[in-house]
């Protein structure tokens, strides 16, 4: 039985995965990808709106995020898909919808690539094409280059900025209108967030060509971190994509348009 708040449950290889719930328990399942440098609380803005549109939204914190503990070696963004998977059998969840907000957009993609029968639908929501294709970092907005070179060139150092962003994390959440606790329990772990940020970059282990699931992919005009026409290219390489423009809307569009991301999965999938 699913249940809302926060839980733990034992992967089969020993890891732990953290997860938070929110809105109706009976509703249709609908799973979050968090964005970087956050957690499974970044997902608590869809609270409300779930219970009023009769979602569950299941959101599970990244290996050596939050709640969840570190996974041994190079990870690629595929991977997670395999922890998602054991996550939703674990909750007896068979159909269910996918939402992924700024770096979690890949991660939601990952999913519905791994688990096409049962995705009925794909929320990316300002996010990222492979960074690993020519060109494409110098694309990527300048804090998160260097959070990349620092991450994949000297830990320690990655560790240390990790650190310090959090010290400032309180303060960031209130700035940004991020949901309380989000960035501090994202940052709990500075060796996790490296670890993110290494897998940010690498390879992804598949291509959006090959998901063959529909998929709603919602940019802001004004984001400063995500350069718009990557949506335009993401559709573009989706089977089944469709852009929606938020004129004005910047990256904090996972937050301030939530409620309406949320609505168009429920409304746009099969019961």
């Amino acid at each position: 039985m699913i249940e809302v708040g926060d839980a733990v449950v034992a992967l089969r290889d020993g890891r732990r995965l953290g997860y938070a719930v929110y809105g109706d328990p009976n509703g249709l399942p609908t799973l979050s990808c968090h964005g970087g440098l956050l957690c499974r609380l970044d997902a608590s803005s869809a609270d409300a709106a779930a219970r009023d549109l009769g979602s569950c939204v299941i959101s599970p914190d990244r290996p050596g995020i939050g709640l969840s503990d570190r996974s041994p070696g190079r990870r690629s963004t595929l991977d997670w898909a395999d922890d998602a998977t054991e996550l939703v059998d674990r909750l007896g969840v068979d159909r269910f919808t996918c939402m992924g907000w700024s770096l979690g957009g890949q991660y939601a993609a990952a999913v519905a690539f791994r688990l096409p029968q049962r995705v009925s639908r794909v929320a990316i929501v300002a996010g990222c094409l492979p960074l690993d294709e020519p060109g494409r970092m110098d694309e990527l907005n300048r804090l998160d280059r260097g959070l990349v070179r620092m991450a994949t060139g000297s830990a320690p150092v990655a560790r240390a900025a990790f650190f310090a962003i959090r010290q400032g994390a309180k303060r960031s959440e209130r700035k940004r209108g991020l949901p309380a606790g989000s960035m501090v329990e994202g940052l709990r772990s500075t060796a996790g967030v490296v670890d993110e940020y290494r897998t940010f970059v690498a390879p992804w282990g598949f291509r959006l060509e090959d998901v063959d699931v529909p998929a709603d992919v919602w940019q802001g005009s004004a984001d400063e971190l995500v350069p718009p026409e990557w949506a335009a290219e993401i559709v573009r390489r989706l089977s089944s994509g469709e852009l929606i423009a938020v004129e004005g809307a910047d990256h904090m569009i996972g937050i301030t348009h939530r409620a309406k991301i949320l609505r168009r999965l429920v409304e746009t999938s099969p019961r």
